[in-house]
């Protein structure tokens, strides 16, 4: 799978969730969207882990806070 398709997934989780579109390619902070708040964040990082058959540790969802942190950390765990 390839990074495109991997933000593909994580923007259509984000616009699932947010209830708002986010087209891929465009970075996306959790700071910036005030109805990230910390249940929607629980729901997006299960929505990530369920599209791309990844799961997160405890200690990175604290830093998956934007659109492009959790890109990266799917690609560190489909790596591995």
């Amino acid at each position: 799978m390839t990074r495109a398709e991997v933000e593909e997934r994580v923007c259509q989780a984000l616009s699932l969730v947010l209830k708002q579109p986010f087209p891929p390619h465009r970075p996306v902070l959790r700071a910036e969207i005030p109805t990230w708040d910390s249940l929607s964040h629980v729901e997006i990082i299960y929505a990530v882990e369920e599209s791309l058959d990844v799961m997160f540790s405890e200690e990175e969802l604290a830093t998956l806070d934007g659109s492009v942190a959790i890109v990266d950390a799917v690609e560190r765990h489909r790596a591995a």
